[in-house]
């Protein structure tokens, strides 16, 4: 299956970019979690960072009734130095409904000792409003999503340990204890070739939550190529694979190339050049397999950006 797959870029990009009105966001607005309401209302939870290295950044509450027009909180609703596991930082956050009606944020949590998973709940996204929820490896690790609902009584993780993907679940439905069973998912030595240098991906990891579809779990990720890509010798893409709807340790399908390569201005001048970074993914009109997915991104670390996949190209899943 060699179909050509490919992300169409909002007109509107960048949808956010940095306000120096607003301090938590003043350098870089960037690798946001959306979800959509039951309202229908979209919720973007955007990373935001004031200093030149990152270190500190913050979760702000962006609110949108279509998706590419944006109202941004002017201070942030789940801050730097929560906890002792973010004291340098909360980052990457990934947005998923579950079962007990709350929204789970996972995130890269930061302290001076260790780099890891943090998972925090919540019902309206408000300041104040965030439960903890817990750490489910004691391990550096990042890049993490649960799926959506449980698959055959067992809750499952997606992340990133080391340079792959890997997955584990628990029986426990509150997600708070019993990870375990962790496997590499997939190994980045089957993931496409650099179309510029014609390398093996340096690593591999998840953007968005898994999605399911009539075929199985949608699952976009990125793809990080380096040594010889460009003077910065990093390039951040995505692709896609597919997991089977029943047990997703089966891993259906790779696309051989991938679905957005950084091109633009925005994506490739930036803090961090060269780099398109996903965290969401959201089907705006989940009953209708001709529709689409709107996807966002952080462009070259600095602003915020969002494309479409359409459905009708995903033969695969559909």
């Amino acid at each position: 299956m060699k179909k050509e797959i490919n992300i169409e870029r909002f007109k509107e990009n960048p949808l956010i970019v940095p306000d120096i009105g607003i301090k938590w966001m003043s350098l870089n607005a960037f690798n946001p979690g959306v979800i959509i309401g039951d309202d229908g209302i979209y919720r973007m939870l955007v990373r935001g960072a004031w200093t030149p290295t990152q270190v500190g950044s913050d979760l702000g509450l962006a609110i949108s009734n279509d998706g590419i027009n944006w109202v941004i909180s002017k201070e942030p609703v789940l801050q730097c130095g929560f906890n002792k596991y973010c004291t340098m930082g909360i980052e990457d956050p990934r947005i998923v409904k579950w079962i007990d009606g709350f929204y789970y944020v996972l995130t890269t949590v930061c302290s001076p000792s260790d780099i890891m998973i943090g998972m925090w709940k919540t019902k309206d996204f408000l300041r104040h409003h965030f439960e903890w929820v817990g750490i489910p490896f004691n391990q550096n690790d990042k890049d993490a999503s649960i799926f959506p609902e449980p698959i055959n009584g067992l809750a499952y993780l997606l992340h990133r340990t080391d340079i792959h993907i890997w997955i584990s679940r628990t029986n426990d439905m509150t997600l708070k204890t019993g990870w375990r069973r962790s496997r590499i998912l997939t190994n980045k030595d089957e993931w496409y070739k650099s179309p510029i240098s014609g390398i093996v991906p340096d690593k591999i990891g998840i953007a968005g939550p898994p999605i399911r579809t009539p075929g199985g779990w949608l699952v976009i990720t990125h793809v990080v190529h380096k040594k010889g890509e460009n003077r910065y010798n990093r390039a951040y893409s995505l692709g896609l694979m597919l997991l089977n709807s029943d047990d997703p340790t089966i891993v259906e399908y790779i696309h051989p190339k991938p679905i957005l390569w950084p091109e633009t201005n925005y994506e490739l001048n930036g803090s961090v050049p060269i780099v398109c970074f996903c965290n969401a993914i959201v089907d705006p009109d989940p009953g209708n397999d001709k529709g689409e997915f709107h996807l966002y991104y952080g462009s070259a670390d600095t602003s915020i950006c969002g494309g479409k996949l359409y459905k009708k190209d995903l033969p695969m899943c559909y």
